[in-house]
């Protein structure tokens, strides 16, 4: 019954949000399928009807954000689009910073190998993942996204230029590490980047290989499948445990609607406002320089709300806080759905200016769509999406700078054309 009514509404989402999705790798694709299961999870648990209809009221906030973001950009930018030409310049560059950023991420992972253990191959996955970068080894979790996600977006985009086997393989390198972390989604991270390149209009004129690629999508599914049950085995009794264990998965994708929609919850949070919230995204990068110390995140504090008087417990790994949560934890009931029109309406105009860019650097064209394959977390959780895009600067940006100086003896910060003329006429 409960997967009879997420397919229902997977079909009412996909409806809704069909002329935004490029693929089924697409992480927009991504999020519409998990809020179909999340929206029954929501009327299942969700005890009051003003929430339930709170909850539905922001998902179409969020939508309408999409709709007013690429009707605006249709008609003022991307008018003969399809009549560009395409020019990434200083492709050597960057390969040599994808040569020295993906020696860090190698060695980051041994790291974490040696001293934890990989996580797949733990007894319990799950917890491993989450285990293996705590005391101290947090800084490793950074590395691994931010120079993980730039590495495998810039070998998919080198090797459509330039057909080296060497782009291939190292690519075969960073996803075999990435399995090895121990999430059930690891290869869809690199599926997903290989899309954002793939489905760019730069190279809408290699049929042959996106042909291919979409050929083995459903393969490459099945892997991901594979990972995902792989775990799912291992943390359950057979493949019925499995199984369940796999809807109940798909169902907690939105799991912070188990804690929050709870009374103790929902009083606790009542006090905070849109200070709060200016503190909470800023955190992440001053947490980060030891400037203050890390904030809780709400979804921990969630758990430990409804924890038993007297409960001692360890490390607190809480749910996320989506849109619709922090638009009413930070900006009360009503506004919640302007400010999930307004995380609809950016997320849509950066992905719109990413498959705009017609010229700039090859590290800048990379860059960008590292970064809007992070950005995608920002519907899941602002702050996730903050420290991850930080990272990415911090990590991929900044070594940039510095690699960009020794081996050219000089900077050139050259942006899109489009941008760079946004500036000048600024």
């Amino acid at each position: 019954m409960l997967v009879g009514v997420a397919t229902a509404l997977l079909v009412v989402y996909v409806l809704l949000y069909f002329k935004f999705i490029y693929s089924v790798v697409d992480p927009l694709f991504v999020f519409v399928f998990t809020t179909a299961f999340a929206s029954v999870l929501a009327i299942q648990i969700i005890p009051d009807l003003s929430d339930i209809l709170h909850f539905f009221g922001c998902q179409l906030a969020l939508w309408f954000g999409f709709v007013v973001a690429y009707t605006r950009i249709n008609k003022l930018d991307c008018i003969g689009i399809s009549k560009q030409s395409y020019l990434f310049r200083d492709q050597s560059l960057l390969r040599w910073i994808t040569y020295i950023l993906l020696a860090a991420y190698i060695f980051s992972n041994l790291i974490i190998g040696y001293v934890k253990g990989f996580a797949l191959l733990s007894d319990a996955p799950t917890e491993a993942k989450i285990a293996n970068f705590q005391q101290g080894f947090g800084l490793f979790r950074k590395i691994n996204w931010s120079t993980g996600t730039f590495t495998s977006t810039s070998l998919i985009f080198l090797y459509l230029l330039q057909r080296k086997k060497i782009d291939f393989i190292l690519l075969l390198v960073i996803t075999f590490f990435t399995v090895l972390e121990g999430s059930k989604s690891a290869l869809l991270q690199i599926i997903i980047s290989a899309g954002i390149v793939f489905y760019h209009p730069a190279f809408a004129d290699q049929q042959t290989i996106l042909r291919r690629f979409q050929r083995y999508i459903p393969v490459l599914l099945v892997g991901v499948m594979g990972v995902f049950v792989g775990v799912l085995l291992k943390e359950n009794e057979g493949y019925e445990g499995a199984f369940f264990a796999l809807i109940r998965r798909l169902l907690y994708s939105a799991d912070s609607v188990l804690y929050y929609y709870q009374p103790a919850n929902i009083t606790f949070f009542e006090n905070y406002s849109f200070g709060d919230y200016l503190a909470r995204i800023a955190n992440p990068i001053l947490g980060f320089f030891r400037i203050q110390p890390y904030i809780e995140a709400p979804g921990n504090l969630m758990v430990d709300n409804l924890r038993a008087p007297g409960s001692v417990a360890g490390v607190t790994v809480g749910p996320n806080a989506p849109f619709y949560i922090e638009g009413r934890i930070y900006f009360t009931f009503w506004a919640a759905f302007p400010y999930s029109f307004l995380v609809g309406y950016a997320y849509a105009r950066l992905r719109v200016y990413y498959f705009s860019l017609t010229q700039s650097t090859a590290f800048y064209f990379v860059y960008m769509g590292a970064f809007i394959h992070l950005a995608s977390s920002i519907i899941i959780d602002t702050n996730l999406a903050i420290t991850q895009l930080f990272d990415l600067t911090f990590f991929v940006l900044v070594p940039y700078v510095f690699i960009s100086l020794v081996l050219t003896k000089k900077l050139k910060i050259r942006l899109s054309k489009k941008l760079a003329n946004a500036f000048v006429h600024s």
